[in-house]
């Protein structure tokens, strides 16, 4: 079950401010699609939507329409040009009025949001998000929030992230959130693009605000203004910035010095903007009664408010000279110590080593507070300030690595381009290709990546150099080719540890050496763990998972679910998705299907919330493949449209067609799967045993020998009992002895893959029916039918397979689990084990009030109605 549309349906009236008859000209479907937002919320549907458009084009209007809801708190911001760089800084406005109730927050969630608008500590990016959703919830206890945010263009990076990341994981809070941008749309979020007016419209509009005008200067205008509303109400054509500029350039000189000054400041500290003002040119308060008498700009509570987004742009786009003296002027009586740095750098036009190298160690400050994208900048305005190569260099190189943290690829590469081209010594150009090359990686184009983690490699040798090259080499179109390449060009290098023997252990079996492999692997997992406090977590997060090629998934699970607790209690929300990757794929490969499904589901959202695209495709196969296991095809969850990579796109079909019976053209896809480039990979390794029963079906007796063979190689090279258990099984469809069914069977038991033995009691008891042994049948095929809970076709194979050995019994009902959603089944886990609805919600970014909407749908399905009751239920499927 999903959460109801907060667009869906209405259940109260809400007043708006306006009449029914005093709409905004032409924008009364608008109007409703923001009044249902709003009623919505009210109602406990919490929302969240975009309004996009041109400058002018009547957004900030809108907001204003809204913003007049009775009964509604109002949380506002807006994006300010000048502060775009500074991190949090438009989080801090929107947050103002609600800042106190910080402390109220989970530990970590209230450290975070503390350093992210207050500098007080450590944080991490995508935590700020989720503590912006609890602090939001916290709120609306109080009655409905409404949150707007002006110019989310001109929004700092970190504050759009945290404010949309909370947008998106709005469910049953009474909170609405509305973003009005002239950029692209916002992480997905639904959108209301506002176009131009109709002509019939239009021609209204300038008919109440100029009656007098001829019907051929009417038409004249309607064109000029292409639907605009603002270029129609101020008869200015079509360029509607000329209008503000031409006002502002009729005001009193003080009051312009006033208004550039507020344009270049972002918090509206009026107090703060005459101080800065009288030192600009000897304004005074009174000076600002000529822009207010305009209606360009407003006081409210000892704020100073611009009237219209374009307003404070005309304000800030004078010469050069008058922005360098108000942002001098702001550096001189600016508090924060942030916005002073920043303030000093917009005022200083040419190089200054003293303020790049405070900008360096501003931008550290923001690493800690989990301000990627301000690090980026920060870093680059300080090689723009730098007066020699090497530093500049040295600087844009920091940029680059930041902006790819930032999610900003394109971005990152460019810097790190240019930092190429300045940097000389040997260790700072492999630091540059090393950052290239993560950022190749990370867009996607493994190629790239490798010669760039090679080139690193050759010029200042380290392990974890040697294995990211491997790594990209696996990625490539050819992989065996790719890793045989690298290894040559990298042989000659003397690295020890156990990072170059997983290099080693890589190269081996691509190229399916596979006992020496999977001893190199071991090694180099053991290694990995035995030191972990040496690493950072990224770093440990990024070796971390190479031992399932080992087939070791109940150990492995328990590793990578230490990691899943390690990332959320550190808020490291950056890497928690390839931990959640690795645990969904230990989680299918273990046959806790539904389990693996509730992960990919969380690690999808998480991903696409972070920027993680370059995981999307994996998350969407393994997906596949989960649906596929169920009989069904899937291309979208939960909005999220799954591009699937090659290998789990050809393995899910594979396992679509011998689900349903259709074993020759299981066969063909299994074939294409393991054949194909991709033949070293995990998810072709399991393909194997699949090719072998889907082609002994269709008596394709050679082809399945080859594949069992090399299955059996993979086997007992690794020594895994579940793998041991399947080449019986593999040996038994190809020979048909009965005995190598009954030790299959035996060798299953206990090794952790109840899904594995129950396929093997179907084969088995599909056997024994063909046999004409229908007693035994029975016996084999309703303790495999036991075991299909979550693979639909399986069971109905077992179903018909004991129908024709005569049981007639009705089916088994599915376990109440079975019914939950990937979101129910998280939840009622966690408060099985007594934790609150805070404390859950802290742990899977969620709000209270969300959990405990899953929580109520969770106990209607299990029968329950308690935490209590929830212990004593069998919660693993």
């Amino acid at each position: 079950m999903s959460l109801p549309s907060p667009l869906a349906g209405r259940t109260s009236t809400i007043a708006l401010g306006v009449g029914s008859g005093d709409v905004l000209r032409g924008r009364a479907g608008e109007v409703g699609v923001l009044r249902g937002l709003v009623e919505g919320a009210v109602a406990g549907r919490g929302g969240a939507l975009v309004v996009r458009g041109e400058a002018g084009v009547g957004k900030t209007a809108l907001l204003d329409v809204v913003a007049g809801s009775d009964g509604v708190r109002v949380l506002r911001g807006a994006g300010v040009e000048s502060e775009a760089a500074l991190a949090y800084a438009g989080l801090q406005v929107v947050l103002r009025e609600v800042l106190r109730r910080v402390p109220a927050l989970p530990g970590r969630q209230a450290s975070a949001l503390r350093a992210a608008v207050r500098g007080e500590g450590e944080g991490e990016a995508f935590l700020v998000g989720a503590s912006v959703l609890t602090l939001l919830g916290d709120v609306a206890e109080d009655g409905p929030v409404l949150v707007l945010v002006d110019d989310a263009h001109w929004l700092d990076r970190e504050s759009a992230d945290a404010l949309v990341f909370a947008a998106r994981r709005l469910g049953a809070e009474r909170v609405a959130v509305v973003f009005a941008t002239r950029g692209e749309g916002l992480g997905g979020l639904p959108e209301v693009r506002l176009g131009g007016l109709p002509d019939v419209v239009g021609a209204e509009v300038l008919m109440d605000v100029a009656p007098g005008l001829a019907a051929s200067e009417r038409r004249r205008l309607l064109r000029a203004a292409e639907g605009n509303p603002l270029a129609l109400v101020e008869l200015a054509g079509g360029d509607v910035r000329r209008v503000y500029d031409e006002r502002l350039a009729r005001l009193p000189e003080a009051t312009r010095v006033i208004l550039t000054v507020a344009a270049a400041e972002d918090t509206g500290d009026l107090g703060l903007v005459l101080e800065a003002a009288v030192r600009v040119g000897r304004a005074v308060a009174e000076d600002l009664a000529p822009a207010e008498a305009a209606g360009l700009v407003r006081v409210v509570g000892g704020r100073l408010e611009f009237r219209h987004p374009l307003v404070r742009e005309a304000a800030y786009r004078v010469p050069l000279a008058e922005r360098v003296a108000a942002h001098a002027a702001l550096a001189e009586v600016t508090r924060d110590e942030a916005r002073r740095v920043w303030h000093r750098a917009a005022a200083t036009p040419g190089h200054d080593e003293e303020l790049a190298v405070e900008l360096e160690r501003r931008a550290e400050l923001c690493r800690a507070r989990g301000g990627r994208a301000a690090v980026a900048a920060a870093y680059e305005r300080a090689a723009a300030l730098s007066p020699d190569d090497r530093a500049r260099g040295r600087r844009l190189a920091a940029a680059a690595v930041a902006a790819g943290d930032a999610g900003d690829i394109d971005r990152g590469i460019t810097l790190a381009e240019t930092a190429a081209g300045l940097v000389r010594d040997r260790a700072g150009r492999a630091r540059i290709a090393e950052a290239r090359a993560d950022l190749e990686h990370t867009r996607g184009r493994p190629e790239a990546a490798r010669a760039l983690f090679v080139d690193a490699a050759l010029a200042a040798p380290t392990p974890l150099r040697l294995v990211k090259a491997m790594m990209a080499a696996w990625d490539d179109a050819d992989p065996a080719a790719a890793v045989t390449d690298t290894a040559a060009r990298l042989g000659g290098l003397e690295l020890a540890g156990p990072l170059a023997r997983g290099a080693e252990g890589m190269r081996a079996h691509a190229v399916g050496e596979l006992r020496e492999g999977a001893v190199a692997i071991r090694e180099f997992a053991e290694g990995v763990e035995a030191t972990r406090d040496e690493r950072c977590l990224a770093d440990h997060v990024l070796l971390q998972g190479w031992d399932l090629l080992l087939g070791e998934y109940a150990a492995v699970h328990e590793r990578v679910v230490r990691l899943d607790l390690e990332c959320r209690e550190q808020g490291a929300i950056g890497v928690l998705p390839r931990v959640l990757l690795r645990e969904a794929r230990c989680l299918m490969f273990l046959g806790r299907h539904h389990d693996a499904h509730a992960t990919a589901m969380e690690g999808v959202a998480i991903a696409r919330d972070t920027g993680c695209d370059h995981l999307t495709a994996t998350f969407g196969g393994l997906l596949a493949a989960l649906a596929a296991l169920d009989g069904e095809t899937v291309e979208e969850e939960a909005g999220v449209i799954l591009i699937t990579s090659a290998p789990w796109r050809g393995y899910a079909a594979g396992m679509l067609e011998l689900g349903a019976g259709r074993f020759d053209a299981a066969a063909g896809r299994f074939a294409e799967v393991t054949g194909g480039p991709y033949r070293h990979t995990l998810i072709a390794l399991h393909a194997l045993p699949e090719l072998v029963e889907a082609a002994t079906r269709v008596g394709r007796h050679e082809e399945a020998a080859v594949a069992a063979a090399r299955f059996a190689e993979w086997a007992d090279a690794t020594g895994a009992r579940w793998a041991k258990a399947v080449e019986l099984r593999c040996r038994a469809l190809l020979s048909g002895e009965e005995s190598l069914y009954v030790d299959a069977i035996a060798a299953h038991q206990g090794d952790g893959r109840p899904f594995e033995l129950a396929r093997t009691r179907l084969l088995y008891g599909e056997w024994l029916r063909r046999a004409k042994r229908r007693g035994d049948a029975r016996t084999a095929l309703s303790a495999a039918l036991a075991g299909f809970e979550r693979a639909r076709p399986w069971a109905e194979r077992a179903r018909a397979e004991l129908r024709a050995a005569g049981d007639t019994s009705e089916a088994p009902a599915p376990a109440p689990v079975a019914r939950l959603t990937a979101q129910e089944t998280q939840v009622v886990r966690l408060a099985a084990t007594g934790m609150t609805n805070r404390d859950i919600g802290a742990r899977l970014f969620l709000s209270p009030r969300t959990v405990g909407y899953h929580l109520s749908n969770a106990y209607a399905k299990l029968g329950v109605a308690s935490r209590a009751a929830l212990a004593g239920l069998n919660l693993a499927v």
